[in-house]
């Protein structure tokens, strides 16, 4: 039976910079003798509301591990420029910390992304920059595997991305799914590891996602209250709520209730792709 690490280029592996899709990629370095072949890329797409937390975590794994990661920004998604014009090529030291490329993004939308508004953060932050980074090594949809850290307790994941109308023309691979790796899995193997990612369950890559509930949102604030302010810059600009409750509205149900409750908020948050947990998609 071969083995679903062992993966064959061109490819590109999505680091997501969470525990599980860290996983994935150490997995598949030990597959190969901890040498990606040459035409296996690995990538990390930075929307600048990363944690700083995450943005250890991916360049630890990177440095640790002797694996090349290639951090990647939004610049725009004007088709004029071509791929290597949309997308910024950094690193650990100069990426956006303030959420600039989420700047950007709403600065050529007039528009910011929400509940009600869509998820094109993620669409257009994450799954179309490693479009863009392929296609600035020559791949096209369906000419290269993407390589997703989906495990085999996401499998209504692992059926339903293929599937959708809009990736028919892709191609997947799942190396957790296919070797039955479930989040108990991951967390074993990090209880063993010299160094982890430092974010408590509850929270997330992505600072205060306005997608998770409103729970969540409330746990992440308080554990979190001065990264509110870039949220609630742009929902004042634009007079509308990234999610179900505004920034202003989190503020007040923290100060009716200060007490900092964790119990039942969704921990696979604090671990998921952000394309994974938003819309389907992998980051």
């Amino acid at each position: 039976m071969s083995d679903p690490f062992l993966i064959s280029g061109p490819a590109l592996i999505s680091f997501s910079g969470g525990r599980t899709s860290a996983y994935m990629l150490f997995r598949i370095l030990q597959a190969h003798g901890g040498v990606l072949p040459i035409d296996v890329h690995v990538a990390f797409a930075n929307t600048g509301r990363e944690r700083e937390e995450t943005l250890r975590f991916v360049h630890e794994c990177s440095v640790r591990w002797a694996v090349q990661v290639q951090w990647l920004e939004f610049v725009t998604d004007l088709r004029s420029v071509g791929p290597g014009g949309r997308i910024d090529l950094v690193g650990y030291n100069s990426a956006a910390r303030n959420g600039e490329p989420l700047d950007r993004l709403i600065k050529r939308k007039q528009s910011i992304f929400s509940t009600l508004r869509g998820r094109w953060c993620t669409q257009l932050c994450k799954v179309e920059v490693l479009f863009d980074y392929a296609a600035t090594l020559g791949f096209g949809p369906g000419q290269y595997t993407e390589v997703i850290g989906f495990r085999a307790d996401e499998r209504d994941r692992v059926y339903e991305l293929p599937r959708k109308p809009r990736n028919v023309d892709r191609r997947f691979a799942f190396p957790l799914a296919d070797a039955g790796v479930r989040r108990s899995d991951v967390d074993s193997f990090w209880s063993h590891q010299a160094f982890d990612l430092e974010l408590r369950r509850g929270t997330g890559n992505c600072d205060h996602c306005p997608f998770l509930s409103d729970k969540a949102r409330i746990a992440r604030a308080r554990m979190n209250p001065s990264g509110l302010d870039w949220w609630e810059a742009h929902e004042v600009e634009r007079q509308f709520a990234f999610g179900r409750m505004s920034i202003a509205e989190i503020r007040r149900a923290i100060a009716s209730s200060p007490l900092l409750q964790l119990d039942g908020v969704e921990e696979d948050a604090a671990d998921s792709e952000c394309g994974a947990w938003c819309s389907g998609e992998a980051a």
